[in-house]
């Protein structure tokens, strides 16, 4: 079933299973601290560096926008978020990322969104074969899908350029239109996973290296959840595909935002 002309929804770029490089070396915590602040030891959660493999996924190119959230908001009822100031989003912002999203109620969104009558598609406008409904991604994903699988520093590479991302570098100090900064697309194609607003993703905090199956993607287990990419008000150090930030699931504000994933059908099963 297509979607209803209602939603806006994203394209979705395709990550595929291929092993990628996680985290940061141990060796390259020390040049971190010296080039953003802090010690050496502030940035130990991003270590050691480990090579992941997943099963391939889609994850959408952009964030989910004001646009889509209202849509969620006037079908459900559900609080609209503070920063729009009223029940529906401001005209001009329809094409900017939501902020002040919690966890527990980006994944309420994603709850809605799957029994919608939505098919997801690829930036060429094919319908993917899925194998789930839309969700967060976790924690691997994100970084898979953001910097590819040689473990570069940001979406494009390994230099920071401010006229590819919204960081505090060099970015008007607020949100921008999803996809506003073309330039900095990860080797998949995803855009805006270098700043203009931190991800939600679904994995808890927990230390490396990464295991899918050691309780971190229990969604129901307490504990604050991994957020990624940075935000329009951070400098771009925050903006590297490895950084870790955590929040507790109930906490919103205006830099929290969020993009959906979905799990791809395996070949011969039915999508």
């Amino acid at each position: 079933m297509d979607a209803a002309p209602d939603l806006p929804l994203p394209a979705f770029v395709v990550v595929p299973a291929a092993p990628f490089l996680m985290g940061t070396p141990e060796a390259a915590l020390g040049e971190l601290a010296r080039r953003y602040g802090g010690t050496r030891e502030s940035y130990r959660e991003e270590a050691p560096r480990h090579e992941v493999l997943l099963p391939p996924f889609a994850i959408a190119r952009t964030p989910v926008t004001n646009a889509l959230y209202a849509a969620f908001v006037a079908s459900t009822g559900a609080p609209a978020p503070l920063a729009w100031r009223g029940a529906t989003p401001p005209a001009e912002r329809l094409d900017h990322p939501v902020v002040d999203i919690s966890w527990n109620e980006a994944r309420t969104f994603c709850d809605w969104l799957a029994r919608q009558p939505v098919t997801f598609r690829d930036p060429a406008g094919n319908p993917l074969a899925t194998g789930g409904g839309p969700r967060l991604p976790t924690e691997a994903e994100w970084e898979h899908a953001a910097r590819g699988s040689d473990g570069r520093a940001f979406p494009w590479g390994e230099v920071f350029e401010p006229r590819r991302a919204n960081t505090r570098d060099g970015g008007p100090g607020a949100t921008t239109p999803v996809g506003a900064y073309p330039a900095g697309a990860s080797p998949y194609g995803a855009l805006d996973m270098a700043g203009n607003v931190w991800e939600w993703t679904a994995s808890l905090d927990a230390p490396y290296p990464y295991r899918p199956d050691d309780g971190r993607e229990d969604l129901t287990a307490p504990g604050r959840r991994i957020m990624r990419g940075g935000c329009y008000a951070n400098p771009h150090g925050y903006a590297r595909c490895a950084c870790r930030f955590r929040l507790p699931p109930t906490t919103r504000n205006e830099f929290t935002g969020f993009r959906l994933a979905v799990s791809l059908a395996l070949e011969g099963s039915k999508a």
